[in-house]
This record gives structure tokens, C-alpha cells and sequence, in this order.
């Protein structure tokens, strides 16, 4: 699970949902947890519930990337780097699920960060990988719940559309936006 800024408030559902699973005897697997905001002291959201998972191996890895509170920017891709042949492992052979909540803006780069990890560790070459991630959309084991923010150009443009019609685009990683400016 992947959850940037406000991305992350779907995933409480999720985790929770574990927690009882947990609670009643019921065996959940492993959980990579990565949230990614600018600054951890304002917007580390859910972030004491989520260390709680953590406490309770609710959580198994939890790669949380604050942007702005050091030097050096880290985002989640870096984090999911370092967790690399676990995520192929758990992607290719594990049938695991990844979700991504959040901006558009991230996608490519936790899409290259995915497809660079089948590659080291699954011997793929970045077609195949890349196939073989858009095959999990099908599945729905890449499952994808972006939104375009106000710092997208193309949020710029919807502002000066009217927000009544629907809008068609292919951005390769969303297929279309409707009025809300979600993508499916």
C-alpha cells in the first residue's frame, strides 16, 4: 500500500479491517505500508494509528518518505527501492496486491520503482515487467485510486472547463478523468 498526503485516509479502512482479522485468530500476511508527505510534524496523517499498526505486526515495513524535513528530498519510490526484492517477491510469486492512493504525480515513478524490482530480482526485462504490471491492473493487484491535484497542470486547465462535463484523457497511467477529477 502506498498512500501520498490525503491518499492515505483509505487505508486506515484496510488496516483496520486487518487489526480485527488479527484480533479473531485470522492470519493476514505481510503488510508494506508507505505514506509520503512534505513535512512528518504536520502531515504525517493517521500517524499515531499507524505506528500502532506497526507496534501490533499489523504493519510489517512501514516506509514513510517526508520530503522536506531533511536535506536530501525522499520520496516513496526510494522507500520502496530499499524494499525491492520483497515487493517482486511478494507481486510475482506471492500473488500480492499493491495499492497507490493520492496525487497523479507520483505514478510513474512508483510504477518505475515496481518495475525496476521485477527486473533485479524476477530476471523480467522492463517490457515484460511493465506488461506484466498492467496484467495486475486486470486482476486488480495493481489498483491505482489517483486524483489530479491543484498543483497538476492539467488541474489548471479543468479549472477553466466546466466542471459539468465529462473529460476524456490518456495520461498512459490514468485511463480517463470524470468531473472530481479522479482517475479509473
Amino acid at each position: 500500500m502506498a498512500g501520498l498526503g490525503t491518499g492515505a485516509a483509505p487505508f486506515r479502512a484496510f488496516l483496520q479491517h486487518l487489526a480485527w482479522l488479527a484480533q479473531k485468530g485470522q492470519e493476514i500476511g505481510p503488510v508494506y505500508y508507505y505514506f509520503g508527505s512534505r513535512y512528518q510534524g504536520a502531515e504525517y496523517l493517521y500517524g499515531e494509528e499507524i505506528e500502532a499498526f506497526v507496534l501490533d505486526g499489523i504493519i510489517t515495513r512501514a516506509g514513510l518518505a517526508f520530503s522536506r524535513d531533511g536535506k536530501k528530498k525522499v520520496y516513496i519510490q526510494h522507500k520502496m527501492l530499499e524494499d525491492s526484492e520483497a515487493l517482486a517477491k511478494m507481486l510475482h510469486d506471492e500473488e500480492g496486491v499493491f495499492y497507490l492512493c493520492g496525487p497523479t504525480w507520483p505514478v510513474p515513478d512508483v510504477y518505475e520503482a515496481l518495475v525496476n524490482a521485477l527486473v533485479k530480482y524476477k530476471g523480467s526485462d522492463p517490457i515484460k515487467a511493465g506488461a506484466y504490471l498492467e496484467s495486475l491492473k486486470e486482476d486488480e493487484r495493481y489498483v491505482l485510486e489517483v486524483a489530479i491535484t491543484s498543483r497538476h497542470p492539467i488541474a489548471r486547465l479543468l479549472t477553466r472547463m466546466d466542471r459539468h462535463r465529462s473529460i476524456r484523457f490518456n495520461l498512459g497511467w490514468c485511463s480517463y478523468i470524470y468531473p472530481g477529477g479522479f482517475c479509473r
